[in-house]
Protein backbone atom coordinates (compact mmCIF):
# COMPACT_ATOMS: atom_id res chain seq x y z
CA UNK A 1 0.00 0.00 0.00
CA UNK A 2 1.27 3.46 -0.91
CA UNK A 3 1.89 5.82 1.97
CA UNK A 4 0.95 9.33 0.94
CA UNK A 5 2.70 12.27 2.59
CA UNK A 6 1.89 15.97 2.72
CA UNK A 7 4.45 18.41 1.34
CA UNK A 8 4.44 22.19 1.01
CA UNK A 9 5.46 24.45 -1.86
CA UNK A 10 5.99 28.18 -2.15
CA UNK A 11 3.69 29.73 -4.77
CA UNK A 12 3.95 32.75 -7.00
CA UNK A 13 2.29 35.87 -5.63
CA UNK A 14 -1.47 35.44 -5.20
CA UNK A 15 -1.47 32.04 -6.95
CA UNK A 16 -2.22 29.75 -4.01
CA UNK A 17 -5.67 28.66 -5.22
CA UNK A 18 -4.52 28.35 -8.85
CA UNK A 19 -1.62 26.11 -7.77
CA UNK A 20 -4.04 23.95 -5.76
CA UNK A 21 -6.45 23.75 -8.71
CA UNK A 22 -3.60 22.62 -10.99
CA UNK A 23 -2.76 19.78 -8.59
CA UNK A 24 -6.43 18.75 -8.28
CA UNK A 25 -6.87 18.69 -12.08
CA UNK A 26 -3.91 16.30 -12.23
CA UNK A 27 -5.27 13.95 -9.56
CA UNK A 28 -3.17 15.17 -6.64
CA UNK A 29 -4.85 16.01 -3.35
CA UNK A 30 -3.97 19.57 -2.33
CA UNK A 31 -5.01 22.10 0.26
CA UNK A 32 -4.84 25.86 0.65
CA UNK A 33 -6.09 27.09 4.04
CA UNK A 34 -8.56 29.88 3.25
CA UNK A 35 -11.22 31.92 5.02
CA UNK A 36 -13.92 34.32 3.92
CA UNK A 37 -13.64 37.97 4.89
CA UNK A 38 -15.47 41.19 4.13
CA UNK A 39 -13.55 43.87 2.23
CA UNK A 40 -14.74 47.46 2.10
CA UNK A 41 -14.27 49.58 -1.01
CA UNK A 42 -15.53 53.13 -1.42
CA UNK A 43 -18.63 51.97 -3.31
CA UNK A 44 -19.29 48.47 -1.94
CA UNK A 45 -18.55 45.75 0.59
CA UNK A 46 -17.74 42.31 -0.75
CA UNK A 47 -16.97 38.90 0.77
CA UNK A 48 -13.75 37.45 -0.63
CA UNK A 49 -11.75 34.25 -0.12
CA UNK A 50 -8.35 34.94 1.46
CA UNK A 51 -5.50 32.45 2.06
CA UNK A 52 -4.78 32.04 5.77
CA UNK A 53 -1.11 31.32 4.95
CA UNK A 54 -0.29 33.38 1.91
CA UNK A 55 2.28 32.07 -0.54
CA UNK A 56 1.96 28.35 0.20
CA UNK A 57 0.09 25.29 -1.05
CA UNK A 58 0.06 21.87 0.59
CA UNK A 59 -0.07 18.73 -1.57
CA UNK A 60 -0.10 14.99 -0.97
CA UNK A 61 2.18 12.58 -2.86
CA UNK A 62 3.92 9.27 -2.18
CA UNK A 63 7.26 11.04 -2.67
CA UNK A 64 8.35 14.37 -4.12
CA UNK A 65 8.28 14.10 -7.90
CA UNK A 66 10.16 17.23 -9.03
CA UNK A 67 9.57 16.78 -12.79
CA UNK A 68 5.80 16.62 -12.12
CA UNK A 69 5.82 19.45 -9.55
CA UNK A 70 7.79 21.70 -11.91
CA UNK A 71 4.93 21.40 -14.43
CA UNK A 72 2.78 23.50 -12.09
CA UNK A 73 3.18 27.05 -13.51
CA UNK A 74 1.99 28.66 -10.27
CA UNK A 75 4.79 27.33 -8.02
CA UNK A 76 8.15 28.82 -7.18
CA UNK A 77 9.72 25.86 -5.35
CA UNK A 78 9.18 23.06 -2.88
CA UNK A 79 9.96 24.05 0.71
CA UNK A 80 13.09 22.23 1.89
CA UNK A 81 15.03 21.86 5.09
CA UNK A 82 18.59 20.52 5.06
CA UNK A 83 18.14 19.71 1.36
CA UNK A 84 15.07 17.51 1.93
CA UNK A 85 11.47 18.41 1.09
CA UNK A 86 9.59 19.30 4.27
CA UNK A 87 6.94 16.74 5.20
CA UNK A 88 3.83 17.93 7.00
CA UNK A 89 1.98 15.52 9.30
CA UNK A 90 -1.59 14.78 8.26
CA UNK A 91 -2.74 15.72 11.75
CA UNK A 92 -1.38 19.26 11.25
CA UNK A 93 -3.28 19.63 7.97
CA UNK A 94 -6.44 18.36 9.70
CA UNK A 95 -5.93 20.85 12.55
CA UNK A 96 -5.75 23.71 10.02
CA UNK A 97 -8.90 22.47 8.31
CA UNK A 98 -10.76 22.19 11.62
CA UNK A 99 -9.70 25.66 12.80
CA UNK A 100 -10.72 27.37 9.58
CA UNK A 101 -13.97 25.40 9.19
CA UNK A 102 -15.51 27.30 12.10
CA UNK A 103 -13.86 30.68 11.44
CA UNK A 104 -16.37 33.51 11.31
CA UNK A 105 -15.37 37.12 10.83
CA UNK A 106 -18.78 38.39 11.95
CA UNK A 107 -18.46 39.69 15.48
CA UNK A 108 -21.31 40.47 17.76
CA UNK A 109 -20.93 43.78 19.51
CA UNK A 110 -22.46 44.63 22.82
CA UNK A 111 -22.94 47.72 24.93
CA UNK A 112 -19.64 48.81 26.46
CA UNK A 113 -17.43 47.37 23.69
CA UNK A 114 -14.76 49.62 22.23
CA UNK A 115 -14.69 49.75 18.43
CA UNK A 116 -12.68 51.53 15.75
CA UNK A 117 -14.41 53.24 12.80
CA UNK A 118 -13.08 51.90 9.47
CA UNK A 119 -14.36 54.51 7.04
CA UNK A 120 -15.91 57.93 6.71
CA UNK A 121 -15.15 61.24 8.38
CA UNK A 122 -14.30 59.55 11.69
CA UNK A 123 -12.04 56.88 10.19
CA UNK A 124 -9.58 55.37 12.73
CA UNK A 125 -11.38 56.97 15.70
CA UNK A 126 -12.38 54.80 18.65
CA UNK A 127 -15.85 54.81 20.13
CA UNK A 128 -17.83 53.08 22.83
CA UNK A 129 -20.89 51.01 21.84
CA UNK A 130 -23.93 52.52 23.56
CA UNK A 131 -26.50 50.14 22.07
CA UNK A 132 -27.09 47.74 19.17
CA UNK A 133 -30.07 48.03 16.82
CA UNK A 134 -30.32 45.24 14.17
CA UNK A 135 -27.27 45.83 11.93
CA UNK A 136 -26.39 49.21 13.40
CA UNK A 137 -24.41 50.33 16.40
CA UNK A 138 -25.02 53.49 18.37
CA UNK A 139 -21.55 54.77 19.30
CA UNK A 140 -20.42 57.33 21.82
CA UNK A 141 -17.37 59.13 20.45
CA UNK A 142 -15.62 60.35 23.60
CA UNK A 143 -13.39 62.85 21.86
CA UNK A 144 -16.30 64.81 20.38
CA UNK A 145 -19.24 63.76 22.59
CA UNK A 146 -21.59 62.75 19.77
CA UNK A 147 -23.81 59.73 19.16
CA UNK A 148 -23.41 57.98 15.79
CA UNK A 149 -25.36 55.23 14.11
CA UNK A 150 -23.02 53.04 12.03
CA UNK A 151 -23.43 49.85 10.00
CA UNK A 152 -21.57 46.98 11.73
CA UNK A 153 -19.43 46.48 8.60
CA UNK A 154 -17.87 49.91 9.15
CA UNK A 155 -16.36 49.17 12.57
CA UNK A 156 -13.94 46.66 14.04
CA UNK A 157 -13.48 45.54 17.63
CA UNK A 158 -10.56 47.07 19.54
CA UNK A 159 -8.81 44.51 21.67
Amino acid sequence: MKVMKWFVAHTKSRCEVKASDFFKKNGVESYVPVFEEKRQWSDRTKKIITPAISGYVFFKLEKVDYPFINLNPFLRNVVRRFGQAVEIHGSEIQTMKDCLKHYNEDFTFGAGDTVKVLSGVLKNKNGLVDSVESNFLILLMNSIKVKLSLDTTRVVAVV
